[in-house]
């Protein structure tokens, strides 16, 4: 039987040097995953959208609300197959064409921007898929979001230009990283015979920058000279200390605002790089519930459990909640 598992990541969506998720989560945000108006397309049979993905209300028994974006990620695609083989004829030429659909279902937390993706299927898109398609999505709902406040106030006669709005409004980027697990990584590190390099990508976070990071110096010198990423590399052909090397990526990508790059060679003398992606946290998830509401309610439970034992390290869920309570009204 196949097995199910979650994976986690931080979704760092900013808007310029001071907004981020939750400052356009209604104009913007949420209208980019929940029209399925949008489509996002890769050569001319496969296309990418959200589906029925809705603003959920996860707080239980809290006092304080916690909200949630969750729905499913649809990779829509055609397959085709040009031979197949026959024991007796052996390779015979058949084309045929055959409609695929694999999918994640996600629970992108809005109290604190951390991502829960579960593939549900075999060849379900990944997460790269799932940024370049978000990020699309909310840089078009963003340009919307701009011609209707033009609209707006040209209507009620005030003098302005749509320049003069994007630059009161800037354009939506977007990070989402994975979140590495502390044995993940030990495990992948000592898999090199000898590690030459390790490449630092430090990107702005959202905001739950926490200062006392190995990294934090190099992010205030970043955001000093205004940069919205930053990169630091460290070498050594002859091999960079295994140990040190665990240390230093463990704590720089704890808070899933740096992804790392590994290059070197294995015991054999075998190429092996490695980034986030290879030493990502995963969590098994058994008895699937059948319906929407149940399995948002599951990945949020197991989301909790690793926050709680410290395998996800993570923002508090009450940080922003004077934003998340002015959404509770679009429930």
């Amino acid at each position: 039987m196949r097995q199910h598992s979650a994976t986690f990541a931080n979704f760092i969506c900013r808007f310029g040097d001071e907004k981020v998720l939750l400052d356009y989560a209604e104009e913007i945000v949420i209208p980019a995953f929940t029209r399925d108006t949008y489509v996002r397309s890769y050569g001319q049979r496969t296309h990418y959208h959200f589906y029925e993905v809705e603003l959920v209300d996860l707080s239980g028994d809290r006092e304080l609300p916690v909200l949630a974006l969750a729905g499913r990620f649809i990779k829509d695609t055609e397959l085709t197959r040009h031979q197949i083989f026959d024991a007796k004829q052996g390779l015979i030429k058949d084309e045929q064409r055959m409609r695929s659909a694999p999918s994640v279902f996600f629970v992108l937390l809005l109290n604190n921007h951390r991502l829960i993706y579960f593939p549900e299927t075999p060849h379900a898109p990944d997460l790269n898929a799932f940024k370049a398609t978000a990020e699309q999505f909310l840089r078009r709902r963003h340009k919307e979001y701009v011609d209707e406040l033009y609209d707006a106030l040209k209507a009620e006669g005030e003098k302005v230009t749509k320049k003069a709005l994007f630059e009161t409004h800037p354009a939506p980027t977007l990070e989402v990283i994975a979140l590495t697990g502390a044995d993940d990584i030990t495990a992948f590190v000592k898999r090199y015979g000898i590690l030459k390099r390790i490449d630092f990508r430090i990107v702005r976070p959202n905001d739950d920058i926490d200062a006392g990071e190995i990294l934090g110096q190099v992010r205030e010198f970043s955001r000093g000279l205004n940069a919205d990423r930053t990169n630091l590399t460290t070498a050594n052909n002859e091999g960079l200390n295994i140990q040190a090397s665990i240390e230093a990526v463990t704590a720089a990508t704890e808070t899933g605002n740096q992804e790392v790059k590994l290059t070197g060679v294995d015991e054999n003398g075998n190429h092996l790089a490695g980034n986030n992606d290879k030493f990502q946290i995963t969590a098994p998830v058994e008895n699937i519930p059948p319906a929407r509401a149940g399995l948002t309610r599951r990945l949020f439970e197991i989301y909790e459990t690793m926050t709680q034992n410290g395998a996800i390290r993570a923002p508090a869920m009450d940080r922003a909640v004077e934003k998340i309570r002015q959404l509770v009204r679009l429930l």
